[in-house]
C-alpha cells in the first residue's frame, strides 16, 4: 500500500472528467442562459461535484384555524381600577367560541396551557359569536399590574418555557355546524398565542407575539409564518404576475424558502446554487441557516404552513 505524502515515483494523476474541467476553467453550460443580465452563454456556475446543496423538502397542509386574530390590533388598555392593564385586539370568527387570556402562561408535561402563578392572575374565559371584525376586552378587574413584577419577567421567556402572556382562542364545531372550508374530520380547533411585552417609545408596553399552536382534533401544529408564500398561491391574483417568480432567475416559480428568516423567494434551482455562491438571503441579506422547499397544495383551497 502506497503512503499518503508520497511523490517518488507515483504516477501523475489522471485528468478530471470534463465536466468538472468545464467547471475549473469557468466555462457555463448553456442551460445556465437563461438568466437576465447575463451575456450569451454565460451565468452562474453550477455547485462543484461531489458537493449538493441540500434542500429540505415538505409539502404544505392546509389548516384551517376557524379564527382570526388581526396581529397589528394586539395591544394593552388600562383597566377602569386605573393600575391593571388588559388584553385586546380584533378577530375574526367563523364559528361560536371562547377566548381564555394566561398570564405567565406554560405548556405542562401534557402539553396543557395552564397559568404558573393563578394565585395572583387568574384566567378567565369569555364566549364570542360567530361573525367578522369583533373587538375582544378582558373582562375589568382580570387584567395584570405591571408594577408587581420585574421587567425580565414581562419582556422575556422565562426558564422553563414560562411566557409572560398567552390567549387561547377554541371554536365551538359540531358535526352538523362544521367550519366554512374546514374538512369533516376538522371537528375540534384551538389556537394559542404565546407573547411578550414589550416596551414602546412611549414607554408603554405592547404585545409581541413570538410562538402560535393550533391543536385540531388533538394533533398539535406548531404554525410559522412565511413571507411570500401568499403570493403563489393566489391564483385569483392575474391582474399583477409579479412577485410569484424566483427573485434570482425571475422566471422560474419560487418554491424554495431561506431560513430562518422565511423568505420564499427562490426556484429550486437557484436554491441549490445560493448556499455555495452567496449564503445570504437575496431579500435580507441574513445568513442561510437551510432551505426548505415547499410544495403548495393549491386544490385544498389554503397555504398555511405547519409543521
Amino acid at each position: 500500500m502506497g503512503n499518503f505524502g508520497s511523490r517518488g515515483g507515483a504516477p501523475p494523476p489522471p485528468p478530471p472528467p470534463p465536466a468538472l474541467q468545464a467547471h475549473l476553467q469557468g466555462v457555463r453550460p448553456p442551460y445556465y442562459n437563461r438568466y437576465p443580465g447575463w451575456p450569451p452563454g454565460t451565468g452562474p456556475l453550477p455547485p462543484p461535484l461531489g458537493v449538493p446543496a441540500t434542500v429540505e423538502r415538505h409539502r404544505t397542509v392546509a389548516v384551517h384555524a376557524g379564527v382570526n386574530i388581526k396581529g397589528d390590533s394586539l395591544r394593552l388598555e388600562p383597566d377602569d381600577d386605573g393600575r391593571g392593564l388588559l388584553l385586546a385586539f380584533s378577530f375574526d370568527a367563523d364559528a361560536p367560541g371562547s377566548i381564555t387570556v394566561y398570564f405567565f402562561a406554560q405548556e405542562d408535561e401534557d402539553l396543557i396551557l395552564k397559568a404558573t402563578k393563578e394565585n395572583l392572575l387568574k384566567p378567565v374565559a369569555t364566549a364570542f359569536n360567530k361573525g367578522h371584525d369583533q373587538e375582544f376586552k378582558q373582562p375589568c378587574g382580570t387584567g395584570i399590574d405591571v408594577s408587581q413584577f420585574e421587567e425580565s419577567e414581562l419582556t422575556k421567556v422565562g426558564e422553563g418555557g414560562i411566557f409572560p402572556v398567552a390567549f387561547k382562542v377554541e371554536v365551538a364545531v359540531s358535526n352538523n355546524q362544521e367550519l366554512e372550508g374546514a374538512h369533516e374530520d376538522e371537528a375540534s380547533k384551538c389556537l394559542v398565542k404565546f407573547a411578550i411585552l414589550a416596551k414602546k417609545d412611549t414607554a408603554e408596553y405592547g404585545v409581541h407575539v413570538v410562538q402560535q399552536i393550533l391543536w385540531v382534533n388533538g394533533t398539535r401544529y406548531v404554525l410559522q409564518e412565511i413571507y411570500g408564500i401568499g403570493n403563489t398561491t393566489d391564483e385569483n391574483n392575474h391582474e399583477d404576475e409579479s412577485g410569484k417568480e424566483c427573485v434570482i432567475c425571475l422566471s422560474e416559480p419560487r418554491d424554495t424558502t431561506v431560513l430562518p428568516c422565511r423568505h420564499m423567494c427562490l426556484c429550486r434551482e437557484c436554491a441549490q446554487l445560493l448556499k455555495l455562491q452567496s449564503n445570504k438571503c437575496p431579500i435580507c441579506r441574513q445568513p442561510v441557516g437551510g432551505l426548505l422547499e415547499i410544495k403548495v397544495d393549491t386544490e385544498s383551497g389554503g397555504h398555511q404552513g405547519a409543521q
